[in-house]
């Protein structure tokens, strides 16, 4: 079952596990921190000031604008919500020593009073406390200044009582946000397991990232996934009530198995993730095999259940988005545990011959790459190549090798191993012409495509091809890769329009730089009303979207001709060439194709 991507709720969101302001907060504070200093500017007139008052609160107005730039700034000094309070302490009461009288100056105890309900959000319960006590001595100190100075005694305590219930405020508002931390626990776990949610997975990993704010470089994350294979059949044959025994058994053996500090989710009805940091990915693929063999070799009290595991480390960003990061582990994981359970399945229901001979294929260097070139259609000019797999002779098409890879769990091996291929065979090729490597959606979504191409960006554009034949049951989880891809520099073309059952969705989620019409359509363009007609909607889509489209499969100079008419960009097809190895399919070429 794929993952779907995780989205931040904003109520729980607010109320993440953390101290620390969200960007929002941030910036009402700082604008608050600004009026502060406006408010400051205004008194300076004021007649009621001490002499000299005016510079002193204009030197504090003024110590405003770098402290409001500090919250609007993604990385600031440790404590700097601690410091925040102090330096609002002493700003507050040297501004109250500079009026002429003490009654006078009690109403900015009002601005200490915003600042504890500051300390009781970002702050801990000590800085708060210490707060509100500094707060209601300088209270009482101009209290007894004020009746000392003969202000009359009723008003001046009904203006003390009044402005010191106000520090309660704090305390209430800091007691509502545990009951709601609470609430929000509560909701952010499983009823059943006690595990995180989605969403509560979400939130705990949107913590840690805040908490690394002053972090630097990459975190070595380990994520492991854990599914119960033949769930269905657990509940038909043993009822209800032994599945869920099962899965609250897995939980248990999961909270048991994992690391201490890991976060540990449901994700479905039989799903579990346990997402931790690692010292080192060697540590982490460690602990996570570790984890894997003890939740697979144990046997269940409640029922017999096939449990299969997969798992993934790698270095992630911690300033990225927590979302993308959770969805870009859990992806890989699932896939490197789908890879296992087909793997699992070919030894015992398999052709074992299959497995051998792919098997063999890839560690030999796998099939023989030959590049057919692409060319506008305008001129005929070689722009680019296709890299084509040549498989050997007595097992089928290409295609016929990589279904079979995929029923015995090596096609996104076979895939890459035909990619790494590609790109050792196109040397040869001139620089400035784009290669275009055909990729499944698994292999997009479980492997470092872009960490692959990224260092032979420099000679050439490179195409990455997904093919509409493929069902891409993971749409969310595509476009975090596709945009992996294209931030590295790669273009993105949806291969074989025409042929597949995917349809538009595929162009609308994918967005591709390319689109290539399959040469079903192609074939007999020049004398087929229906197939010119769904040509002309395939180049009208491509050019709307800005998309460079290309016609495959064109044979005649008619349909050359009728491309060109209906608005083919490129061509592609062997009227303008074989698929030959790169040696023999130099022609001359123009620059690389830019969306």
């Amino acid at each position: 079952m794929r993952s779907q991507r995780i989205s931040p709720d904003p109520a729980l969101s607010f109320l993440a596990l953390t101290p620390r302001p969200a960007e929002r907060s941030r910036a009402v504070i700082a604008v608050s921190t600004l009026i502060v200093g406006v408010c400051g500017l205004v008194l300076m007139p004021s007649d009621y000031l001490r002499p000299g008052g005016a510079i002193l609160i204009l030197i504090f107005s003024l110590t405003t604008i770098p402290v409001a730039l500090g919250w609007l700034t993604e990385k600031r000094l440790p404590h700097f919500e601690t410091a925040y309070v102090i330096y609002a302490d002493i700003g507050v009461v040297a501004v109250m020593a500079m009026f002429q009288s003490a009654f006078l100056s009690m109403p900015s105890i009002a601005v200490l009073v915003l600042v504890s309900l500051f300390a009781a959000a970002f702050t801990g319960t000590r800085t708060l406390v210490l707060h509100v006590a500094y707060s209601l001595c300088v209270l009482g100190v101009l209290t007894v200044l004020s009746l000392r100075d003969g202000t009359e005694v009723w008003v001046t305590l009904s203006r003390t009582l009044a402005l010191g219930s106000m520090f309660a405020t704090p305390f209430a508002i800091r007691m509502y946000v545990a009951f709601l931390r609470r609430q929000v626990d509560a909701a952010q776990r499983d009823p059943l397991t006690g595990l995180l949610t989605r969403r509560g997975l979400y939130n705990r990993m949107s913590s840690m990232s805040q908490s690394a704010q002053g972090s630097h470089g990459p975190w070595t994350m380990a994520a492991t996934v854990v599914d119960v294979a033949d769930f269905a059949d657990v509940d038909q044959r043993f009822g209800r009530d032994s599945s869920v025994e099962v899965l609250v058994e897995i939980a248990e053996r999961l909270v048991d198995a994992s690391p201490t500090e890991a976060l540990l989710a449901r994700l479905s009805t039989s799903e579990f993730l346990c997402v931790h940091r690692a010292r080192s990915e060697e540590s982490g693929r460690e602990e996570s095999r570790a984890l894997g063999a003890a939740l697979e070799s144990t046997t269940l009290r409640s029922a017999p259940v096939t449990l299969t595991t997969g798992s993934i480390t790698e270095a992630v960003d911690p300033h990225a988005d927590a979302g993308s990061t959770l969805h870009r582990l859990m992806t890989r994981a699932e896939a490197t545990m789908h890879r296992r359970h087909a793997a699992r399945l070919q030894g015992s229901t398999a052709d074992q011959s299959i497995h051998d001979r792919i098997s063999a294929l890839i560690a030999d260097g796998g099939p023989d790459i030959v590049f057919q070139p692409v060319c506008t259609a305008g001129t005929g000019d070689v722009v680019g190549y296709e890299a084509l797999s040549r498989f050997p002779d007595g097992h089928g098409s290409p295609q016929t090798w990589f279904i079979d890879a995929n029923t015995v769990g090596l096609r996104v091996e076979l895939e890459v191993c035909a990619i790494d291929a590609a790109i050792t065979a196109s040397a040869p090729l001139p620089d400035g012409a784009f290669v275009a490597v055909n990729a499944s959606a698994d292999t997009i979504l479980s492997t470092d495509l872009a960490g692959s191409l990224v260092d032979h960006m420099v000679r050439r554009q490179w195409v990455v091809e997904v093919t509409e034949r493929d069902r891409i049951e993971d749409y969310d989880g595509m476009g975090v890769a596709v945009d992996m891809l294209r931030r590295a520099g790669v273009l993105i073309s949806v291969d074989d329009v025409g042929s597949g059952y995917s349809g538009l969705r595929q162009l609308v989620e994918l967005r591709p730089d390319v689109v290539k019409l399959d040469a079903s359509i192609v074939r007999g363009i020049d004398s087929d009303p229906m197939r010119r007609a769904a040509a002309i909607s395939v180049s009208t889509f491509s050019r709307e979207i800005g998309a460079i489209c290309i016609f495959e499969g064109v044979e005649t100079p008619e349909e050359l001709a009728t491309a060109r008419e209906v608005g083919a960009d490129m061509v592609q097809g062997y009227l303008l060439g074989r698929p030959l190895p790169a040696a023999s399919a130099l022609r001359t070429t123009t620059p690389p194709i830019r969306r």
